[in-house]
């Protein structure tokens, strides 16, 4: 590391080839480094090879690879976010009951944090991995609160445009990425690019999840929460909070006061208390009232309501419409 980096803190850069012929030794390497389940891999009619090239930091690292056979297995919780796409060959990709077959240059998006299984043909492809941290401070430039969990929408597809943006930000950042004497500044602002291309390429909220949560023992109830998240404006109960992430209702109630002291409908009546702060945040006295975007979100007894939100707020609805 040079005397201006280790001055600005930054990250340590590597380089790494993992190349050979031998299955199961790279069988062993792969399963071993993402902390893997039910590692299988088998040649394919050519003779078979592999080669790994990673180069980055911590923040944002690239990865181009060549691997002649077929692999599947299944990551319990990777720790970071992936983006990959592929020069040739395909994958099909499971997240608890989705499934999408991915094959050639359109890029696909894996979340940290979140098990997966995946089927690999025969491939050229490229990876970029993102720091869940340097991602989630990046988020804040968007939604202006601190940095919290970014919980991306696997089921959307980037449309035409979204996918022309990324191919043309990672055009112009892989050197900087990826190259060994590259400065810091200019270094730091390629990954920043890389981060907000991801951001916008795929739908995301953030979601305050404790650490204690962010576990591999914890998954079902932060699960929990970003259903609760993603689904507020709809009509849900606690029960369908629990199907929805594999657990009983009473199970469900027990973890969420246990590991945040409250229910999921005290949990769900926060989350829109937020929602409507947002909306009277953004309209004004002219365009709407504070019993309309109340109602919108479900609270029907207007006294009660004004009551909740100064509490959760700190101001009264109406003086927050007025801003």
């Amino acid at each position: 590391m040079s005397d201006e980096s280790a001055r600005l803190d930054v990250p340590a850069y590597s380089r790494a080839v993992e190349q050979g012929t031998d299955l199961h030794e790279v069988l062993r390497s792969r399963a071993d480094h993402h902390g893997g389940r039910r590692f299988d891999a088998r040649p394919s009619s050519a003779p078979f090879s592999y080669r790994y090239v990673t180069a980055g930091d911590e923040r944002v690292s690239l990865q181009t690879s060549h691997f002649s056979g077929h692999m599947e297995g299944e990551i319990p919780f990777p720790d970071t976010h992936f983006v990959m796409w592929f020069r040739s060959g395909s994958a099909t990709v499971r997240r608890g009951s989705e499934a999408y077959r991915t094959e050639g240059s359109t890029p696909f998006l894996i979340p940290a944090e979140d098990s997966f299984e995946f089927e690999f043909r025969p491939r050229q492809s490229h990876l970029v991995r993102l720091g869940t941290e340097f991602l989630e401070q990046t988020a804040t430039e968007l939604h202006g609160g601190p940095a919290q969990r970014v919980a991306f929408d696997t089921s959307s597809v980037p449309g035409t445009e979204a996918i022309s943006d990324w191919r043309t930000t990672m055009a112009g950042a892989t050197e900087a990425v990826v190259g060994e004497v590259v400065p810091p500044l200019l270094r730091l602002e390629a990954q920043l690019s890389t981060a907000r291309a991801v951001l916008r390429t795929w739908r995301w909220q953030v979601v305050d999840v404790p650490r204690s949560l962010r576990t591999p023992g914890t998954v079902r109830v932060r699960h929990a929460l970003e259903y609760l998240h993603a689904h507020a404006a709809e009509a849900i109960s606690p029960s369908d909070v629990a199907a929805a992430v594999g657990l009983h209702t009473r199970s469900l109630q027990l973890a969420m006061s246990e590991h945040l002291g409250t229910t999921p409908s005290a949990y769900l009546r926060q989350v829109r208390l937020d929602r409507v702060r947002a909306d009277l945040l953004a309209a004004s006295p002219h365009e709407t009232t504070v019993a309309a975007v109340a109602r919108r979100w479900g609270f029907g007894n207007l006294g009660r309501f004004s009551a909740s939100y100064a509490d959760h707020v700190g101001e009264y609805p109406r003086d927050t419409l007025a801003r």
